[in-house]
């Protein structure tokens, strides 16, 4: 397929593989580096909606953690993936499933990795603050809907990690910081453009056309970001429009 212009794949960046394929490869049991590597990145994508789904549930913090970590180690079990299935379509909807069950059926062997010392599959600490305040801000919603908007915050925000990525490689990380306000909307106010353009030392037509380009970029690695999650290509149309509902109800 031919790169398109102004977005990631212009700028040399793979296509990633999708974390169905991380789920199914781990049930392989893929002892390389970077099996190990891809595995990491799966559950550090996930356990944040994991642990708001659980907080919202009433677990403590302290017994949210375990939960997740007893949920991610049960997962990748040997064999204990045997049942996962790519024609299940949304790794969200299967994941959320999955931890259900988990409570219910595997509770008392939760309880024994913490008191055994389970494995420690995920890194929780540094990023525990974060995940925490964002539990807080739904707390007003139930369980499943907490669990689908820290997804789909996620999920954005992991895009913007890949544009910030991108642009590092490119030498402009600078002109992302000038520029995000503009395009993800997290201001208070609206920043001006006049001011932008002077702080970046162009002409106020070349920051629209920037403007512009990050925004196809944007669209381009938030598509990127969800075609990871879904097994079928045909829905990621309907999960972007979801994760919009999601973030602007």
């Amino acid at each position: 397929m031919k790169p398109i212009p102004g977005t990631l794949q212009e700028g040399g960046a793979a296509f990633q593989s999708t974390h169905w394929t991380l789920v199914l490869r781990a049930r392989q049991s893929d002892p390389t580096e970077t099996g190990r590597e891809a595995l990491s990145d799966f559950c550090e994508a996930y356990w944040p909606p994991l642990y708001t789904f659980l907080r919202l549930r009433g677990h403590a913090s302290p017994e949210a953690q375990d939960l997740v970590q007893g949920f991610f180690a049960h997962l990748l079990e040997k064999n204990t993936l045997s049942r996962a299935d790519k024609e299940k379509g949304r790794l969200r909807t299967f994941l959320l499933g999955s931890l259900q069950n988990f409570l219910c059926n595997e509770y008392d062997r939760s309880r024994r990795l913490k008191r055994g010392g389970g494995h420690r599959i995920v890194s929780i600490d540094e990023h525990l603050p974060e995940a925490e305040a964002s539990m807080m801000d739904t707390a007003h919603l139930s369980d499943s809907r907490g669990y689908d908007l820290m997804w789909a915050s996620n999920i954005v925000k992991r895009t913007w990690q890949h544009l910030q990525n991108a642009f590092e490689a490119e030498g402009k990380a600078e002109s992302l910081k000038v520029l995000r306000p503009f395009v993800d909307g997290s201001g208070r106010t609206p920043p001006n453009q006049q001011e932008a353009a002077q702080k970046l030392g162009v002409p106020i037509a070349t920051l629209r056309t920037w403007l512009w380009r990050l925004r196809q970029r944007y669209r381009e690695a938030l598509r990127m970001e969800v075609a990871r999650t879904v097994s079928d290509p045909a829905d990621v149309d309907q999960e972007l429009h979801y994760l919009h509902q999601i973030l602007t109800a």
